[in-house]
Parts: structure tokens; sequence; C-alpha cells
């Protein structure tokens, strides 16, 4: 069983690369193996595979320090910011999981 609260806490704590959060995040979402904290493409492909019918989008925030990922569907629209591209999506990804 995923330990979701455990896994929101460890995505808000992360600030780059971790691969044992990659082997979680495979594990949570049944997806394989993956740099889903470093790289943009397999994030895209787990909310792709995860949540479908939701839209992704990406950008930096109002400060243009640090980027966002938004994820919309039928009239829900959840967000996050974090130090990398990839972390966002995550953290969005996980909002929309746990919805």
């Amino acid at each position: 069983m995923v330990d979701w609260n455990g896994l929101e806490a460890r995505l808000a704590a992360a600030s780059g690369g971790d691969h044992g959060l990659d082997a979680e995040l495979a594990e949570a979402f049944a997806r394989p193996p993956a740099p889903y904290t470093e790289a943009v493409e397999p994030c895209r492909d787990l909310v792709a595979a995860a949540l479908p019918g939701w839209k992704l989008h990406v950008g930096f925030g109002v400060s243009g320090l640090f980027p966002y990922a938004a994820l919309t569907r039928d009239g829900v629209h959840l967000d996050a910011e974090a130090p990398t591209l990839p972390l966002a999506i995550l953290r969005a990804a996980l909002q929309a999981i746990r919805r």
C-alpha cells in the first residue's frame, strides 16, 4: 500500500534529483523505473499514464525564479511550485492523485 502522506512529504522536502524517491514514485504509480525527479519527459509520461484527461501546463511563477506545473480537468485546477520543473510536475500530480 502506498504511503501517500509520506511520499508527499518527501516530494515537498526534495530540492533535486533523488534516486530513492524515483524508485518510490515508480512503485506508487506502477510505472517503470526512471529519473522522475531529474527529467521532465518521464514526469510527463507519468502524468499521461496516471492521470488520463488531465492537461499539464508548465512555466515560471510570478517571481520568475521557480518553475510551476498546473494540472486542469473538468474545471479543477491544481498547481505546484518547486526548485525544479520535474519536482513541480510531480507535486501537482500527487495533488491530483490524492483528490
